[in-house]
Formats: structure tokens, sequence, C-alpha cells
């Protein structure tokens, strides 16, 4: 396993079912899942940067995500705010790895939702059992062809993505933008497992 990567095989496989044919009509002998989300154990913790090296970072009093120029030392410094939980779900609908993406801050855990395309960390952890195939905690991790880095598609809103977006007031804001063709490198993030 690669610091870059967390991907279980056995956690993203699809579950066969033995079927029957009586009289011309189909038969499943066993229990068939419901299309949902289910929390695997285990969530991983990883920093998380831009392909400038930014590092990703939850605002301290503030539900917003911003990415900064930190040297190792303020990235612990920083702690728990920079080291991110990453929540691997098992899915009944295999379209990546689902994850989900939570941050400690001040005791109380916060998780990414993303709501009428707005991002925002709302208090409390991921659910454990999520029933429906889209969620607005749930995140698909992506690896991009041709590079060692990751995308975050949104489970809620296909085609959108994590992403990197100068604000005016010059810092690098977590946003979700809708991806296109070709790899847009402001969505693109190094996750480094610790």
């Amino acid at each position: 396993m690669t610091d870059e990567m967390y991907c279980d095989p056995d956690d993203n496989a699809i579950d066969l079912v033995e079927i029957e044919f009586q009289d011309g009509t189909l038969y499943f002998k066993d229990h068939l899942e419901s299309d949902d989300f289910r929390k695997l154990e285990g969530p991983k913790n990883a920093i998380l940067r831009n392909l400038n090296n930014q590092v990703l970072m939850k605002k301290s009093g503030m539900d917003i995500a911003v990415l900064e120029d930190m040297t190792d030392c303020e990235i612990q410094a920083n702690a728990p705010q920079t080291t991110f939980i990453m929540q691997a779900y098992k899915e009944t609908v295999p379209n990546g790895l689902a994850i989900a993406i939570l941050v400690r801050s001040k005791n109380q855990i916060y998780s990414l939702s993303c709501q009428n395309k707005e991002l925002q960390f709302k208090e409390g952890a991921a659910p454990n059992h999520i029933a429906s195939t889209t969620s607005d905690f749930i995140f698909y991790q992506k690896k991009v062809i041709g590079h060692e880095k990751m995308q975050f598609e949104s489970s809620l809103y296909p085609g959108y993505f994590l992403a990197c977006e100068k604000e005016q007031q010059g810092y690098f804001k977590l946003v979700l933008k809708e991806g296109c063709e070709e790899a847009d490198k402001f969505m693109m993030f190094i996750v480094q497992y610790c």
C-alpha cells in the first residue's frame, strides 16, 4: 500500500447473489442489499495538499477549509485542524472509494458536507449508515490517471469535485467545482496518510 492510496479490494467488491429460475421467473435466493453506504472499520488520518503543496486546514471557529503554505512544524502545531479523518464506506453501487472527510477541532468532530453545491463543515460525525446512493457527506476518492494524485467527486452532485479556489483576500479556499475532460490541477490533491 502506498502513502497516497487507501483502497481495500474487498471493500469495493460486488457481492453476488444466488438465483434460480422457476416456471420462467427469476428468483433471488438470498436477501438483496438496498442501495446504500455502510461505514467500514478503521478510518485513516491524512494530510491533504494541493499541487502547490499548500495544506488543507479547517479554519478555527468557521465552517470552511482553506489551503495555506505550512512547514511540517506548522502542520503539527495546527493539528488536529490539519489532520483529516478519511472514513471509508462500503457501497452497493460501486463508483470509486466512497469516503467521508472529517476533522477534529476543539474536542468536536466536524464532517465535510456539500449542499446546494456549497461546502461546509457540519458538527458531528458522519452517519454509520446512509440509506441512499447519494449523500452530502460522501465523496468518491479517485486516482487521477497519469498522476500520483487524487480527486474527490461529490456523490450528491456527480461531475462536481473538491477544488481549491483563490479568494479576493489572497487565500485559497476549498470549494466544489464542476469538472471537465482534462485534468484540472485545482481539483487534484496529494493524500499523505499518517
